[in-house]
């Protein structure tokens, strides 16, 4: 808002909108860092995946003693 606009509103509606600044401003941030957080779980799925097709199959094992 030009400055001779903020000069002929009242405080409070000076006060309301630089608020309304400063939480759209923070939103805008939380909504920046949860695409990143997003980015970086895609990633990990995609590595886990990845990783997954190159480990050996399981095989079943016991400790159990067996008598007969």
């Amino acid at each position: 808002m030009p400055i001779a606009l903020l000069a002929s509103l009242p405080a409070d509606r000076v006060r309301a909108s630089s608020a309304d600044a400063i939480r759209r401003r923070a939103l805008e941030r939380l909504y920046e860092r949860r695409d990143v957080v997003e980015d970086v779980i895609r990633s990990l799925e995609n590595y886990a995946q990845c990783h997954k097709a190159r480990r050996a199959p399981c095989i079943e094992f016991s400790a159990a003693r067996k008598c007969s």
